[in-house]
């Protein structure tokens, strides 16, 4: 080359213009290939070294004139070299955008492969023949598309302000070893990725390919992440990779994105299966999506990573139990879509162990914690939905919860056998079962405004003539009243209105013959104390009538006239005792307990002296002697 050439000098000695060959790799090949250094030879030719870095379009046009390249030449000389303008960090590459650290200024990678077939291709200096390729100076690319090997990461053997003397660094750093190198470059598990990266690039696009239209920045960043939380899982950071591993999980997230969303959903769903949850408290998303989640992080307000963000976002949403207005990459989550233990049992108003009963112990099996979708958990409680609890049923239908009690002892509702309460270990009654009552109640109710005397509400009525709010409810089912009614406000049980005259009627009309009242059985049985029948009856020697549960203060208090009868034949009080004996009760005490008639029954449990009637016979002949 001549010394101090003026400006637009023709260079004799020069290869062709490669493909994806950037201008800084061009200029150094020249410049290796006219022996002067690459400094020297921008400096001597007047092109400012800065303004090439940047891929300035003059210092472009000064570089081509060294050759007289052809206009496609030219044209790919500037759609391959990175661009930016003054001050900006971003760079722009064949029409793609990448930001700041994308472009490798100070290092490049280079595949050893490729530079023996440069060195067998080319003429001249070994250290002219050499090529840079585009891929090699950009940081998403780790591997050769042509040989399959994972590219090395060569530090330049002089750093300029722009870039690099790319000749100078291989001749230095790589071809003194490249045997070496070639023999210890490490094979990779697939070139897909690259290539599709290469033709992006060039501009050709796969319209069955879910990245081609993201931005190339955007979907290189996304690949790599993916990539890195499937085969790293979460807490990995690029920078604990080597190229190798990069290059894997690049290519790795590349195979699974480029299917689309179904894809991608999948692969998240193997991470979040693979993390390990503790029984209790949270895990923050970063801990559970890894890289993947950080990168669409930092970059939540980048257009280029929607449509990541919103599959993502989406996946979090349906398969962690996130809680409505919690906000993830920017969107806040309006309804629940997965229950933890904890919510599915307040929004069913369940206690822990009844949502166990209903889900199934096996859902937390192994310290597992209990996730369920909203969808499945309320398919789950519709089929218990119809059971209610007596609380439920009180509420529904405006008895008390001790009136359902009395109207589960009478028959009017029945329980779910135990074999089905698999909400809980409560007793349930069916919903279907509790409206089919609350129906024939109210189906001859008359609506009636403003009940007077002696119509009124059963709740009203009952006390004043002591009759059982079950007894006059089985009036009303057994169609045996003239009138029923109803307020107009609604259909429960305090709306039920009945004829006070009428129950009376009936229930006076239906006569006592089996049963008798207390006074009536102390005035049959001689001597007995009526507050003391009961004593009688714990003892086994009265019964109370059918009607009667203890359980009901309101019910009437009735003693079956049989059992009556049959106490008047077996015992006698000490009352009666006296009065058949002539004698004043303490007399006839001492009397009986001289000839030795034993008590019929303990005192301490019947409360009265009882004797049976048999021996009294016989304690009267014993007097009648004497």
């Amino acid at each position: 080359m001549n010394a101090r050439p003026s400006q637009g000098t023709f260079l004799n000695l020069g290869h062709p213009l490669q493909p994806r060959e950037p201008a800084m790799g061009y200029a150094a090949r020249l410049a290796a290939l006219n022996g002067v250094d690459l400094r020297s030879l921008l400096r001597d030719m007047r092109i400012d070294i800065d303004a090439l870095g940047r891929g300035d379009g003059r210092a472009l046009d000064a570089l081509a004139n060294l050759r007289r390249p052809t206009p496609t030449n030219r044209l790919d000389l500037g759609r391959y070299t990175p661009s930016h303008a003054v001050g900006e960090k971003a760079a722009e590459v064949a029409g793609h955008r990448f930001p700041p650290g994308s472009v490798l200024t100070s290092a490049t990678r280079v595949c050893p492969h490729c530079v023996a077939d440069d060195l067998a291709r080319f003429e001249g200096p070994r250290r002219a023949r050499p090529w840079s390729r585009l891929e090699w100076v950009l940081e998403p690319v780790r591997v050769c598309s042509h040989h399959g090997t994972v590219l090395l990461h060569v530090e330049a053997d002089a750093t300029l302000r722009a870039g690099q003397d790319f000749s100078a660094t291989v001749a230095s750093r790589v071809l003194p070893a490249l045997d070496r190198l070639r023999a210890e470059a490490a094979s990779t598990t697939g070139t897909a990725f690259v290539t599709w990266f290469a033709a992006r690039l060039d501009g050709a696009g796969d319209p069955g390919n879910w990245l081609d239209d993201v931005p190339l920045n955007a979907a290189s960043a996304f690949c790599e992440a993916l990539g890195i939380s499937v085969l790293h899982g979460p807490g990995t950071h690029p920078s604990d990779l080597g190229m190798a591993d990069l290059a894997r999980a690049t290519e790795e997230g590349y195979r699974v994105a480029a299917l689309g969303p179904e894809a991608v959903e999948g692969a998240l769903d193997g991470i979040v299966g693979r993390h390990s949850f503790g029984k209790r408290g949270s895990v923050g998303h970063g801990k559970v999506y890894g890289r993947v989640h950080a990168v669409l992080r930092a970059n939540s307000k980048d257009l280029a990573y929607e449509k990541f963000r919103h599959v993502l976002r989406e996946h979090a949403f349906s398969r962690l139990p996130i809680s409505p207005g919690t906000a993830f990459l920017g969107v806040r989550l309006d309804e629940r879509r997965m229950h933890t233990q904890r919510s599915a049992a307040f929004s069913s108003s369940r206690s822990d162990v009844g949502l166990l009963r209903l889900v199934g112990a096996e859902a937390v099996a192994e310290g597992r914690r209990l996730w369920i979708t909203v969808a499945e958990f309320g398919k789950v409680v519709a089929t218990v939905e119809d059971h209610l609890t007596a609380k439920d049923v009180a509420a529904r239908t405006g008895f008390s919860v001790k009136q359902v009690g009395h109207l589960e002892e009478a028959g009017l509702l029945a329980v779910l056998p135990e074999a089905e309460r698999n909400a809980g270990s409560k007793r349930r009654f069916l919903r279907p079962d509790v409206d089919a009552l609350m129906a024939r109640l109210f189906r001859n109710a008359v609506p009636v405004a403003n009940p007077a005397e002696p119509r009124m509400t059963v709740e009203r009525a009952a006390p004043g003539l002591r009759v059982g709010t079950v007894e006059i409810l089985n009036l009303i089912l057994d169609d045996r009243l003239a009138w029923v009614g109803r307020h107009t406000t609604g259909r429960r049980y305090g709306d039920l209105l009945i004829d006070r005259d009428e129950i009376l009627g009936v229930i006076q009309g239906k006569g006592s013959a089996d049963e008798v009242s207390e006074p009536e059985a102390a005035a049959m049985l001689v001597g007995v104390d009526p507050k003391k029948l009961w004593c009688l009856v714990r003892a086994g020697m009265l019964e109370w009538s059918p009607g009667y549960r203890p359980r009901d203060p309101r019910s009437v208090r009735a003693l079956t006239r049989a059992s009556v009868e049959a106490f008047a034949l077996e015992y006698v009080t000490l009352q009666e005792a006296a009065a058949v004996l002539g004698l004043a009760p303490q007399k006839a005490l001492r009397r009986l307990a001289e000839v030795g008639i034993a008590d019929a029954a303990p005192y301490d449990r019947v409360r009265m002296k009882l004797y049976r009637r048999r021996d009294l016979a016989a304690c009267r002949s014993t007097v009648d002697a004497a």
